[in-house]
């Protein structure tokens, strides 16, 4: 699996907390992981490290902005299961990034992380993943990655389907 981390301020915080995700990325799936590796897209930095787990997946945690720019990468849109630790931030933002993707490749599980309601500078309720809680892991983290954590001994499958969110285009009474 493919561990994509946004290189922002808020994000990769410092080389401490970089290391503390490599950890929790081991626990998670009990297999080794590289060590992380710098990549840049149209001027956008990002760290990737691979954990050697023989899954086929990329677990992505950056803005939505970033996770764009990530999926029009063929290496990330040609796999089979993709997990989104970011916001959603507008409303289908979630849906309308599987859509994309289905053009690619109709064979896709995207999983968005679970979302808080929150309110921005401008006073609009957003949809966000809200990363805090930096004592647990020694790195922010949102909810879904705290729930990744503890039902980790269920397999990785099974812990990022009740950790995460999978994503539909069906739309549902309430969305």
């Amino acid at each position: 699996m493919k561990w994509i981390l946004g290189a922002t301020q808020d994000i990769a915080v410092n080389e401490n907390q970089l290391k503390a995700r490599i950890g929790y990325i081991r626990q998670v799936t009990g297999a080794d992981v590289s060590d992380w590796q710098k990549f840049q897209v149209k001027n956008r930095q990002f760290f990737c490290c691979v954990s050697k787990d023989n899954i086929e997946a990329v677990f992505i945690t950056a803005h939505n902005c970033d996770v764009v720019l990530l999926f029009t990468l063929p290496h990330i849109y040609q796999s089979k299961i993709i997990v989104v630790n970011t916001c959603i931030w507008e409303k289908f933002t979630d849906k309308r990034l599987l859509l994309h993707l289905n053009r690619y490749n109709s064979n896709v599980a995207l999983y968005f992380a679970k979302q808080d309601l929150s309110m921005d500078l401008n006073h609009i309720f957003r949809q966000t993943t809200t990363l805090h809680n930096i004592g647990q892991f020694g790195f922010q983290s949102s909810l879904s990655e705290r729930e990744l954590f503890m039902n980790r001994r269920k397999g990785l499958k099974e812990a990022l389907n009740l950790s995460f969110n999978r994503v539909s285009l069906i739309l549902l009474v309430g969305e």
